[in-house]
């Protein structure tokens, strides 16, 4: 994985009319500090994630208790209902097996106790189902409050995965903008043309010019290369554009392959 300090101790072969080691070093000095940056940056948003992630398992799981409740208060409002109305029948069947037992008496006295014991029976049955609905109520209120916090917490990891995004496309951004060769360079360095140096050759170089930096030079005419053809956009190119407008929230730069990253070394 790349990291700030790979990128700041990265090592170029220097080449004939190739860019000025100075300005790619202080580039790369300027990148790896960027990238440190935004590594910090990336650790807090994990941490920031972590703790979402905690937060939104914690509300699913009051959601699942409240549903939990509210099912069971349901069951139970419809067993409190069922066992008024068996009270209710039973007392009807009393009042009708003591109407019969009072059959002699007077009508009017009959029907007196009939209606006394249907109010009761109306009244019992009122009394729990009031009860039952304001249990069901309550519950549904507190659902819906939780319900209403979970869809908050949605809406910010929502939020906060959009400027994530943002965040990795100015990173690849960054990323894409190091110096590389074009086709036709690369093609001329994998063929041998032109004067390379490997790391030992210049290092023995470097050692032997140093202190000729303080003695004036006379400055030499440079040649001037001749023009060179606009070339079609590269893979790079293409790679940016595909990664810029995939809009996905994981990534989609692979992980190199360390055997494939060979800074300041030709290939055989």
């Amino acid at each position: 994985m790349m990291t700030a300090k790979s990128i700041k101790s990265a090592a170029f072969e220097s080449e004939k009319n190739g860019y000025s080691p100075a300005q790619v070093d202080r580039f790369l000095a300027e990148v790896a500090k960027e990238f440190a940056a935004l590594e910090a940056e990336n650790a807090d948003s994990e941490a920031k994630i972590s703790k979402l992630v905690e937060k939104v398992s914690e509300y699913k799981e009051d959601e699942d208790a409240i549903k939990g409740a509210l099912l069971s208060a349901q069951k139970e409002a419809a067993k409190i209902i069922n066992d008024a109305k068996n009270k209710a029948a039973a007392i009807v069947d009393s009042a009708k097996s003591e109407q019969r037992k009072l059959a002699e008496q007077s009508a009017a006295e009959c029907e007196k106790i009939v209606r006394e014991h249907k109010e009761r029976c109306a009244a019992l049955i009122k009394e729990n189902t009031e009860i039952t609905e304001q249990k069901i109520n309550a519950l549904r209120d507190a659902y819906d409050e939780e319900k209403a916090a979970y869809d908050e917490l949605r809406a910010e990891v929502t939020y906060f995965k959009s400027e994530l995004t943002s965040l990795y496309q100015e990173q690849i951004k960054l990323v894409m903008q190091l110096p590389t060769l074009t086709d036709e360079e690369l093609d001329a360095y994998e063929n041998g043309e032109g004067e390379y140096y490997d790391d030992e050759e210049y290092e023995d170089v470097s050692e032997m010019t140093e202190g000729f930096g303080d003695e004036p030079v006379q400055e030499q005419p440079v040649q001037q290369p001749a023009p060179v053809q606009q070339a079609a956009p590269t893979a790079s190119t293409a790679e940016l554009d595909k990664v810029l407008n995939t809009g996905s929230f994981d990534p989609v730069i692979h992980k190199p392959n360390p055997e494939d990253l060979q800074f300041g070394k030709k290939n055989g």
